[in-house]
């Protein structure tokens, strides 16, 4: 396949996420680099949900490319993401998608978990409220090399829920100059967020990969 397109599969089905890690690696590659790769979401290639109960969030992002067969010329890149909040002793961490249920027992959506995480608060003070966002990626190649790129933002959970930008924990979550994170542009988000720093550092792997081929 020297010389032609090749193949990067985002191993999520969470499209804001799809749409951010495309545009996280786009910027953080050479045009000339870029311009060889495909984008191309988990349904094509018939991949489905995983069970995210590793013990941390490297081990995670792996057990999502395991879901993706190795094909040659064909890339797959996975992330695991959560928000560490200091009043919660860390909790939600890696548990962050799925850390609590409604009424009926359903799972929560963004807004319900965001809600959720305020109820919990409610009453802490805002000094301590600290929470940080962690992100790790897994980018494995088609000899099955796996390059690992982890990322962070500190910050705080404010005290309600706004702005219509971002997913998951957005939000709520304030950087340490106390702008929301939800509210923010894309350019500001990518720079300073947990998952494009994870994603810059898995950069020059896939870099490398694509000038060789």
């Amino acid at each position: 396949m020297a010389g032609g397109q090749l193949r990067l599969v985002l191993a999520t089905t969470n499209r804001g996420k799809v749409a951010e890690l495309r545009r996280l690696l786009v910027a953080a590659l050479d045009p000339f680099l870029a311009v060889r790769l495909e984008f191309i979401g988990l349904e094509a290639v018939g991949g489905g949900p995983v069970r995210e109960d590793g013990a941390n969030y490297e081990e995670n992002a792996r057990r999502k490319l395991a879901v993706v067969p190795p094909a040659p010329g064909r890339a797959v890149l996975a992330d695991d993401s959560g928000i560490e909040v200091d009043a919660l002793d860390g909790a939600p961490g890696i548990h962050s998608a799925r850390w609590a249920r409604g009424p009926a027992g359903e799972s929560l959506d963004g807004p319900g978990l965001n809600a959720e995480l305020l109820r919990r608060l409610a009453g802490v003070a805002a000094p301590a409220r600290g929470a940080r966002m962690v992100c790790a990626v897994a980018l494995r190649f088609p000899d099955g090399h796996v390059a690992i790129g982890s990322g962070e933002v500190r910050g705080l959970i404010a005290s309600d829920q706004s702005g219509g930008g971002g997913f998951g924990y957005d939000r709520v979550f304030l950087l340490p100059d106390g702008r929301r994170l939800s509210e923010q542009p894309s350019a500001v988000k990518d720079a300073l967020g947990h998952r494009g720093n994870a994603v810059r550092a898995v950069a020059p792997a896939l870099a490398a990969w694509l000038a060789g081929r």
